[in-house]
């Protein structure tokens, strides 16, 4: 398997429909109440499209990005069109060093306290900024989410200010499943599973787990 440094065209991506799923395992005690812990550390997304009546274009698009990643093989770029952006976010750094950084999105809910963490691995830009405004110089890894800085890191507060990224995906089935309905129209139907990676930075926190 590889990665494919391309992104599915934006504007076919405006069919999909999709998010993210948990795994959470569920044991059933015997006075009926129930024990639940999480079986993944982060979420997984999907996306699902079931296009009508598409132009041929489009079709001829699709067919030649299946074979291109051959069915399930290689993973892709996608936009989800629903999560896509980071804006005015605090990040974890490693103070007193110039290590790399992977870069997360955090998901709270005004006034609760719990929080979700999701390593974003898959970027259009981001700038970095220090607690005074000014924009971190280093080296952004677009196809990792890495970032490492030309310079130590300090001690005060650095932030996402503004940030689009992408969803690592890979084709669901090794068939593709394409209709033809009538001349020039035609149906497809499609689903990606986000492709997330091991990473080995430091600076990652966990989500909340209630015990805070």
């Amino acid at each position: 398997m590889a990665r494919i440094n391309a992104v599915l065209d934006e504007e076919v991506d405006y069919g999909f429909e999709g998010g993210a799923r948990y795994k959470t395992n569920i044991a059933e005690m015997e006075n009926g109440f129930t024990d639940r812990d999480a079986g993944w550390k982060y979420s997984v997304h999907e996306f699902h499209a079931s296009f009508g009546d598409i132009d041929e274009d489009v079709r001829d698009f699709l067919i030649e990005v299946f074979h291109a990643c051959r069915g399930r093989l290689h993973s892709f770029k996608f936009k989800d069109w629903n999560d896509y952006r980071i804006v005015d976010q605090p990040i974890k750094v490693l103070p007193g060093t110039a290590a790399k950084i992977q870069l997360y999105k955090v998901y709270q809910p005004d006034g609760w306290p719990a929080y979700t963490i999701r390593p974003i691995q898959a970027f259009n830009f981001c700038r970095i900024v220090d607690e005074n405004g000014n924009p971190v110089a280093g080296t952004l890894n677009k196809e990792t989410g890495e970032f490492t800085p030309d310079e130590e890191w300090g001690n005060g507060e650095y932030r996402i200010e503004e940030a689009e990224f992408y969803v690592w995906v890979y084709f669901d089935d090794d068939y593709n499943s394409m209709t033809i309905n009538s001349w020039r129209a035609h149906t497809a139907k499609v689903t990606l599973v986000e492709d997330r990676f091991d990473f080995d930075a430091e600076n990652v926190p966990d989500s909340w787990d209630g015990d805070e």
